[in-house]
């Protein structure tokens, strides 16, 4: 490498992490935008004079949107780029943050939170094809593991200072903190606008060798790799949404603890979730093989797979252990998935498609979290069974990745010797 490529290669790095940075905290403002319901659900129910049922379908909203949306993500991120992409995404989140938070009935909450889905729904299709664009393989596991957190991040924040806005005692104060979030979008918006230009060439482009061959999206979509990668994370996006959608109300409801209590006490999850999520972004960097990643993935699996099932029947006795290995776990299983996007397309330029097919795999976890509402109105432990085969998908899919993979691999390998 001559020395105006190794300056070039440390201008671009540094810039990268300057997109990296401003698109995480997006990506997590997208997240305190959607995790803003769970934040103020004992005040909502009351304020709107709806059931759990009708909670859970508008939690859920956002994955009818991104299920029509997946289908057409890819192509749209091939021919706009992934900067043009985000920009889309965050004004949709902006756009229906405003709606929700003006919104003084329920019907029209709902139109609010669909225009919001687009941005929750999207937001894990752009994010990582953009990190794969600004930096090489080698580099990639840091700044995923750490944009793998933004759900995460997204509900500690909220759920840390949603309580200095709403009262308790008066429901509809629910509404001051839709307004605050909106105020967070608008200044990201801005900022991205303003500071992200695109890469002076794409790692991507590097990965594919330069062939010239415009890739085609159908090549994606036929992809077995990306098809079981997406199940797995359907898995995993229904158990999560679970979890990071009702535990609180559950712990109000049996434990006895207030909304403020029950926030402050989640963020533990929230906590562990940051730390595993980051912690293997580094020990991605060190493990390179695809083979090496998906052994932690399907040991990650069977962990989350077993604290799943836990979720809605765990004691208060339990809880602080219950919520730091579901955290961890819920931390590395995503971020080894983002930061696997281009090597389980079936090549590195349709990255788009295998990163749209997990988002895909989001939303179809997040149509079927609508149906728990009205399971868990009958009863908490009523919805354990879906709790637990969400677990069991995500364990087996992760198994059967790792031996796509490597299938994948040795033909490869074969018909290159």
């Amino acid at each position: 490498m001559s020395t105006e490529e190794k300056k070039a290669e440390v201008n671009q790095t540094g810039r990268a992490w300057v997109v990296a940075i401003i698109a995480i905290i997006a990506s997590i403002l997208i997240s305190v935008n959607n995790n803003k319901l769970p934040a103020t659900a004992s005040l909502v129910l009351p304020a709107l004079g709806i059931d759990t049922t009708q909670l859970s379908f508008m939690m859920s909203l956002n994955g009818y949107v991104g299920f029509v949306l997946a289908f057409f993500a890819a192509t749209i991120i091939l021919k706009f780029g992934s900067k043009k992409a985000t920009l889309f995404v965050l004004i949709c989140a902006l756009a229906g943050a405003v709606i929700s938070a003006a919104a003084p009935t329920y019907d029209m909450l709902l139109v609010g939170r669909l225009i919001e889905g687009v941005g929750y729904s999207c937001i894990g299709t752009v994010i990582p094809v953009l990190f794969s664009e600004w930096f090489p393989p080698s580099k990639r596991g840091v700044p995923m593991g750490i944009f793998s957190v933004w759900v995460p991040l997204g509900s500690m924040f909220i759920l840390g200072t949603s309580g200095f806005f709403f009262n308790v005692g008066d429901p509809s104060t629910y509404h001051n903190v839709f307004w605050f979030v909106v105020v967070l979008l608008a200044v990201i918006t801005v900022l991205w606008i303003v500071a992200v230009r695109n890469p002076e060439h794409s790692y991507l482009e590097d990965e594919g060798g330069n062939s010239g061959e415009k890739p085609k999206v159908s090549e994606g979509f036929k992809s077995l790799s990306c098809w079981v990668a997406m199940i797995a994370f359907a898995a995993f996006s229904l158990g999560t949404a679970c979890v990071m959608n009702f535990e609180t109300l559950y712990m109000v409801q049996t434990m006895g603890m207030d909304q403020g209590t029950a926030n402050a006490t989640f963020n533990t999850v929230n906590i562990a979730v940051v730390i595993g999520g980051i912690a293997i972004g580094f020990v991605m960097n060190k493990v390179t093989k695809s083979s090496g990643r998906l052994a932690i993935l399907v040991v990650s699996s069977a962990v989350l797979g077993v604290t799943f099932a836990m979720a809605y029947t765990v004691s208060q006795g339990g809880l602080t252990l219950w919520m730091i290995l579901f955290g961890l776990s819920n931390g590395i299983v995503p971020a080894i998935f983002f930061t696997m996007v281009a090597e389980i397309a079936p090549r590195p330029e349709l990255a788009s498609v295998s990163s749209t097919l997990m988002s895909l795999g989001q939303c179809v976890g997040g149509i079927i979290f609508g149906t728990v509402g009205a399971v868990v109105a009958s009863g908490w432990g009523n919805a354990t069974g879906i709790l637990t085969a969400a677990g069991i998908v995500l364990f087996v899919g992760s198994i059967a990745l790792l031996f796509v993979l490597k299938a994948r691999d040795k033909k490869g390998a074969a018909q290159a010797a």
